[in-house]
C-alpha cells in the first residue's frame, strides 16, 4: 500500500517535524554522512512518533531509488510489550499484516512474507519487521533456544544431510534439548514442517546457512557429535556430551541468524531505547551478539536510527568513577559517526573548551553553540519548557511512612536471625520495602534455602526462625478479613488511594465531568489520578499488588448478599417455564439505541444548562410518562431502536456476536431475547417511569453516544451501531462480575432491581464523559481524526480487551514450615511485569495487557513495577502521580520514571485543559475534547510555551506528583535533596568526565539555575 507521506507529516507537532526533516537531510542529504542518528528527545516527547515520520520520509526516498527493490524496516526494541505498543505507531502503510515480530533465527519460516506483493497501487513492498535482544542477540544463558528454534535447525540439517534411521533419531535427540519426550519434540517438527507448507524454508537463507557452517566446520562438528550420541544410546542431558551440544547449538543458530539478516535486506534499523543494549553497538567487543548486531547495521546502505533519552549513562558521581559519563558518551558518538576518530576528537575539543568555560566564567554561550555545531550532525535533542521561571509540571507530594511501630521492628530483628542462620543475606533495604518479607521472599536467595532446608534436613531447625518472621495466613486471605499491611509506606499509599474511596469506583471520576456526581463519585475524597509505583526490589511490586488489592475486595465485599438476586443470574439470558425471556430489561441495558440515546444526551443538556446538570435533568428529555409494568416493552417499541433502514427481524445478523456466557445454553436463550426485542420494536409505543434513564445512563446509550461522537464522515450507521453493541457487551461484563455485583450490594441504599442499580451507577458516575475521554484518548493514539467503521470497532474491541482483563493471580507463602501457598487475586492493584524474563511471551502478553487496562479510565487504579516498565512504556492516559518506592540512584532515573506519566496529552494535561476550557466546550457544537483541545491550542499560541502546549504541558491545577516513600527521620531525606540538586544542573555536564565534581566548582564559581539559559546546549533539530 503506497504512503500518505503528507498526512504523516502533518501528523506531527512542529519540533517533530524539525527532527524528521534533519534525520533524512543526515541520510540522504550529504553525501559524508554516517548514515546513523540519534533522537534523544527528552522522556515523553514521542521518539517513536518521530520515527514513524522518518519511516515514511524513507519511504519516499527508496520509492525513487531504482535500486531498491523491497523497502524492509528492522524495529528493536528492549521487550515484547514496548515492541506491541509502538508497532503500531510505525505501520505508516496501514497494512495490517505488515508487523512480523519473530526471532532472527526463525526468520527462515516466515521470509516468505516479506516478498509477498501483489503491487497493484504499483508502489514497493514494505516490511516492519520488529526483533527483541533477549530472543534474537543474546550471548549467554539459553545457548539452545527454544523448541522452536531447534525444530526448524533440526529440518535445515535433515535437508542437507538426509539422514536415515538411527542417524535422523541420533540428530533428533541432539536438538530435543530440554523437551521430555522425543515425540513431544518431534510434533514440534511436523508443526514447524505444516506451518512451512510445500515450499520448505527459505531457500537463500537455508543455502546461505549450509555454506556458513561448512565454511567454520560447525557442520563436521555436528555429525561428530551425531555420531556420539549414536554411540551414547540416548539425548545428551549431561556431562560432557550435554556441553558440546550446547556449543554446537549455539554455533547454529548463530549462524541460522545470520542468514536471516543477509535475507532481511535492511533498509532502515530503529533501535529504541537502546541503553538497555548498548554493547550491541560495539562489534569489537568479540561478542557475539555485538557482531550479529553490527552485521544489520552495516548491511548494504542500511540506515541506523537510535531513539533514547538517555542514550549514554548520563550522570556520574564521584563513586562511579572518573569518565564513565565521558567514555560512554563519546562510545556512542563514536558509533554515530561511523567510527571515524576525527569527528570523535572534534566533538571532544568543543565539549573540553565548553567544560573550561563553565567553570572559569568564560564565554559560555559561545562555546555551546560550538558544541551543537560538532554534535548536530550526529544527534538531536528537544526538551519541554518549564511553565513558569524555576517552575514545571512536577510537584512533591511525599509519601511519608511515619516511624516502624514495634511489631515491624520485631519482625527485622527475626528475619535478621533468619538470616544468619540460611547464610543468606536479607538486606535491611528489602525489610523497610517489602511488608511481609517471609511471606514474598521467594525470588530472593533467602527463599530459595528456606526451601532447600524445609525440603532436606534442616526443616526442623528453620521451622521456629521461620514463624517468628511476621506472614500472613491462607485463611485471612481466604476470608478477606482486615489485615494489617505491614510497612509504614504501604499503609501511607493506601491511605491516599483505598482510604480515600478508590474501591468504590468501576472507573476514574472524569476530567470534564457533564453531571454532577452522584452519591458515590461525590463521596471519593480530593483529586484522583492513578499511582505509577517504582521499585528496586523485586517483591514490592507483588507485596503492593496483592494487599492493595486485598484491602479493596474486603471493602467492596462487607455489603449484604442478595441470595435471591446472585451475581450469577442477574444479567443472565433466562427463561421462565413458558420458555419466555424473564430479564429483557437486562437486554434494553446494554442495547444501543439511537432514538433514545440521541434524546438525552448528557453532553447536549449541560449545553443547554450552561455547566454542569443533573442526571435526572437529563433524563427528563424523554417522555416517562405510561404505566407499562415491563420498562423493555417501552425502550424497543420507542421510535429509532435499530439504524436506519434495518429490519427487525434481521438484528440477529446485525449484532454478529453474543455475550461472552459461559453458560453453554446462552446461545440458544439469546436467540429468543433478541427475537423478543425485534417483537417489542414492530409492537405499539408505550411509556414507562424509567425510560429516560435507560435513554441517558443506560451502557448501551451511553456507549452509541460516545462513537458516534468519533465517527467520520465515511462511518456508517450501521458500523455505529456494531461498534456500540461490542463497547456494551464489554461493559455488560463489567457489570456482570461477582465482584462488582459484591461491591453495588455494599453500595446500594435501596431493594431496586440490579438493573436499576447499575444505571444509577452510571449516572453517579459519569460514564458518559467517562467514555468520551477514553475514546478521545484511543483517537490520539490513531492520528487524531474521526474514526470509520474499522476505526470505530477497533476502538471498541480496545476498551473491551481492557475492560476484560482478567484479574492476575500472585502468590505468597505462610510464614511456617508448611509454606502454604497464598493465592492473591489482584485487580485494583497489579504488578507490571513477571519475575522471570521479558522475553517470555506470556509475560509480554501479561505486560500489554497490563498496560492497556492502565491505560484506559478502568482498574487496576494503582501499577507496581520494578526497573522493566522505567523506560518507554506508556503509562500517563489516567495517572500523573509516580510513587518512588526507593529513591534512584541516579537524577536521571527521575526522569526516567515520572516521564511515563509526563507524556503527550496526559491526564494532568486533560484536567487543566478542561478546567480552563469547559466554557468553550460549552459554547461550541464539536466533541468536548475536540472543543477543548482546539480553544487550548489558540489559547497557546501567546502563552510562550510553544509547540508543547497545550499537548505536553498547559498551566492549571494539575501537576505530575513525585512522590518519595520514606520513613520519617530516613536519610533518604538528605539524599533525595541531593539528588535533586543534581537533577538540576546535570544537563549542563553533557559529555563531560568528573560530572559530580564539575557540579562542584560551577557553584563554588556561583554559577546556578540561572545560568541554565546561557551554558546550556542546544541540541533541538533545525527548523
Amino acid at each position: 500500500m503506497a504512503v500518505d507521506v503528507d498526512a504523516v507529516i502533518r501528523g506531527l507537532k512542529g519540533f517533530q517535524r524539525d527532527a524528521v526533516n534533519h534525520v533524512i537531510d543526515r541520510f540522504y542529504g550529504d553525501p559524508d554522512g554516517s548514515g546513523r542518528f540519534l533522537v534523544a528527545d527528552e522522556t515523553g516527547l514521542g521518539k517513536s512518533v518521530i520515527a514513524r515520520g522518518v519511516i515514511a520520509k524513507t519511504i519516499e526516498e527508496l520509492e525513487r531509488d531504482p535500486s531498491v527493490d523491497r523497502i524492509d524496516i528492522v524495529y528493536i526494541c528492549s521487550n515484547a510489550d514496548l515492541a506491541n505498543q509502538n508497532l503500531r505507531r510505525l505501520n505508516v502503510t496501514g497494512d495490517k499484516h505488515i508487523a512480523v515480530a519473530t526471532r532472527l533465527t526463525l526468520l527462515a519460516r516466515e521470509s516468505h512474507r516479506l516478498a509477498e506483493h501483489d503491487g497493484a497501487d504499483g508502489s514497493k513492498k514494505v516490511n516492519l519487521v520488529s526483533f527483541t535482544p533477549g530472543t534474537s542477540f543474546k550471548d549467554s544463558g539459553l545457548r539452545w533456544g527454544s523448541a522452536e528454534e531447534r525444530a526448524l535447525l533440526c529440518i535445515l540439517l535433515e535437508n542437507r544431510l538426509q539422514p536415515e534411521g538411527d542417524e535422523k533419531r541420533a540428530g533428533r535427540w541432539i536438538f530435543q534439548g530440554a523437551v521430555q519426550k522425543v515425540s513431544s519434540f518431534e510434533w514440534r517438527i511436523n508443526r514447524t514442517l505444516d506451518d512451512l507448507g510445500a515450499a520448505g524454508p527459505d531457500e537463500r537463507i537455508a543455502d546461505v546457512f549450509a555454506a556458513a557452517i561448512e565454511a567454520d566446520g560447525t557442520l563436521q562438528r555436528f555429525i561428530a557429535l551425531r555420531e556420539r550420541v549414536q554411540e551414547h544410546g540416548r539425548k545428551p542431558d549431561s556431562g560432557e556430551l550435554w556441553h558440546e551440544a550446547a556449543e554446537v547449538m549455539a554455533s547454529l543458530r548463530r549462524h541460522l541468524a545470520k542468514a536471516g539478516v543477509d535475507a532481511l535486506e535492511p533498509d532502515l534499523v530503529i533501535l529504541d531505547e537502546f541503553q538497555r543494549f548498548r554493547s550491541l553497538l560495539d562489534p569489537s567487543s568479540g561478542s557475539e551478539a555485538a557482531e550479529l548486531a553490527d552485521s544489520l547495521f552495516t548491511y548494504g546502505d542500511a540506515k541506523v536510527l537510535l531513539l533514547s533519552a538517555t542514550p549514554y549513562k548520563p550522570f556520574t558521581t564521584a563513586d562511579d568513577g572518573d569518565d564513565d559519563h565521558q567514555r560512554d558518551f563519546l562510545e556512542t558518538i563514536g558509533f554515530l559517526a561511523g567510527r571515524d576518530v576525527s569527528r570523535v576528537a572534534e566533538v571532544k575539543s568543543a565539549l573540553e573548551a565548553h567544560r573550561l568555560a563553565l567553570v572559569t566564567g568564560g564565554d559560555a554561550a559561545a562555546s555551546a553553540a560550538s558544541v551543537r555545531d560538532a554534535l548536530l550532525p550526529y544527534m538531536s535533542r528537544s526538551e519541554r519548557p518549564p511553565l513558569a521561571r524555576n517552575q514545571d509540571m512536577v510537584v512533591d507530594r511525599p509519601l511519608d511512612g511515619g516511624v516502624p511501630n514495634a511489631a515491624e521492628i520485631a519482625d527485622w530483628s527475626a528475619l535478621h536471625r533468619l538470616d544468619q542462620h540460611l547464610g543468606a543475606h536479607i538486606d535491611i533495604e528489602q525489610w523497610k520495602s517489602i511488608p511481609y518479607f517471609a511471606t514474598f521472599m521467594d525470588t530472593y536467595k533467602a527463599g530459595s534455602r528456606v526451601r532447600e532446608l524445609l525440603d532436606g534436613d534442616g526443616g526442623e531447625s528453620i521451622a521456629p526462625l521461620l514463624s517468628a518472621a511476621r506472614g500472613l495466613t491462607v485463611d485471612d486471605v481466604r476470608d478477606r478479613a482486615e489485615i494489617d499491611l505491614g510497612n509504614g509506606m504501604l499503609r501511607a499509599l493506601a491511605a491516599d488511594t483505598v482510604g480515600r474511596g478508590w474501591w468504590k469506583l468501576l472507573w476514574m471520576p472524569p476530567s470534564m465531568p457533564y453531571l454532577r456526581p452522584g452519591r458515590i463519585y461525590s463521596s471519593v475524597d480530593g483529586d484522583v489520578t492513578k499511582h505509577v509505583v517504582f521499585s528496586a526490589w523485586n517483591g514490592v511490586p507483588t507485596a503492593i499488588a496483592a494487599l492493595l488489592s486485598h484491602e479493596a475486595s474486603r471493602l467492596a465485599h462487607r455489603g449484604r448478599s442478595r441470595s435471591s438476586d446472585s451475581s450469577a443470574v442477574r444479567l443472565a439470558w433466562s427463561l421462565n417455564e413458558d420458555g419466555r425471556p424473564t430479564q429483557m430489561s437486562a437486554l434494553a441495558l446494554f442495547w444501543p439505541h439511537p432514538g433514545l440515546a440521541s434524546a438525552a444526551d448528557p453532553l447536549i443538556s449541560a449545553r443547554a444548562a450552561g455547566g454542569i446538570t443533573d442526571a435526572a435533568t437529563v433524563a427528563s428529555k424523554v417522555d416517562s410518562s405510561g404505566d407499562d409494568i415491563e420498562p423493555s416493552s417501552a425502550f424497543f417499541s420507542h421510535p429509532g431502536a435499530l439504524p436506519a433502514g434495518v429490519n427487525p427481524s434481521h438484528v440477529a445478523g446485525l449484532v454478529g456476536g453474543e455475550p461472552d456466557d459461559e453458560d453453554s445454553g446462552a446461545s440458544g436463550r439469546f436467540a429468543d431475547y433478541l427475537e423478543a426485542a425485534a417483537a417489542a420494536i414492530h409492537g405499539t409505543a408505550s411509556g414507562h417511569q424509567d425510560l429516560g434513564r435507560l435513554a441517558a445512563h443506560a451502557p448501551g446509550s451511553i456507549a452509541f453516544r460516545a462513537l458516534r461522537a468519533a465517527a467520520s464522515p465515511e462511518a456508517t450507521a450501521v458500523g455505529v451501531w456494531r461498534a456500540a453493541w461490542e463497547l456494551s457487551l464489554a461493559l455488560r461484563s463489567l457489570f456482570a462480575r461477582p465482584e462488582t455485583s459484591a461491591l453495588l450490594d455494599t453500595l446500594d441504599e435501596t431493594d431496586a432491581p440490579y438493573w436499576r442499580v447499575v444505571l444509577d451507577y452510571c449516572a453517579d458516575g459519569n460514564l458518559q464523559a467517562v467514555l468520551d475521554e477514553y475514546v478521545y484518548q484511543l483517537r490520539s493514539e490513531a492520528g487524531g481524526g474521526l474514526l470509520d467503521d474499522d476505526g470505530l470497532m477497533l476502538a471498541a474491541k480496545q476498551i473491551g480487551a481492557a475492560v476484560r482483563m482478567k484479574p492476575a493471580m500472585l502468590q505468597g507463602h505462610e510464614a511456617t514450615a508448611s509454606r502454604k501457598p497464598i493465592r492473591f487475586p489482584t485487580r485494583f492493584a497489579v504488578r507490571y511485569g513477571g519475575t522471570g524474563t521479558d522475553a517470555d511471551e506470556k509475560v509480554a502478553a501479561r505486560q500489554s495487557g497490563v498496560r492497556a487496562a492502565f491505560n484506559s479510565p478502568f482498574a487496576p487504579f494503582v501499577l507496581a513495577s520494578t526497573s522493566v516498565g522505567q523506560e518507554g512504556i506508556d503509562f500517563h492516559w489516567w495517572s500523573h502521580a509516580v510513587v518512588h518506592w526507593n529513591l534512584p540512584s541516579n537524577p536521571v532515573d527521575f526522569e526516567q520514571r515520572e516521564g511515563r506519566v509526563h507524556r503527550y496529552m496526559g491526564h494532568a494535561v486533560r484536567k487543566n485543559v478542561a478546567a480552563q476550557h469547559w466554557d468553550d466546550v460549552l459554547s461550541s457544537g464539536e466533541a468536548a475534547w475536540d472543543a477543548a483541545f482546539s480553544a487550548a491550542l489558540s489559547a497557546s499560541a501567546s502563552s510562550g510555551l510553544g509547540q508543547f502546549a497545550p499537548w505536553w504541558v498547559y498551566d492549571g491545577d494539575a501537576r505530575i506528583h513525585r512522590r518519595i516513600a520514606t520513613f520519617t527521620l530516613s536519610r533518604d531525606h538528605d539524599r533525595y535533596e541531593r539528588l535533586l540538586d543534581a537533577l538540576t544542573l546535570y544537563r549542563l555536564t553533557l559529555g563531560q568526565p568528573r560530572q559530580e565534581d564539575m557540579l562542584r566548582l560551577m557553584r563554588q564559581n556561583g554559577v546556578d539555575e540561572g545560568d541554565l539559559k546561557a551554558g546550556g546546549i542546544d541540541l533541538s533539530a533545525p527548523c
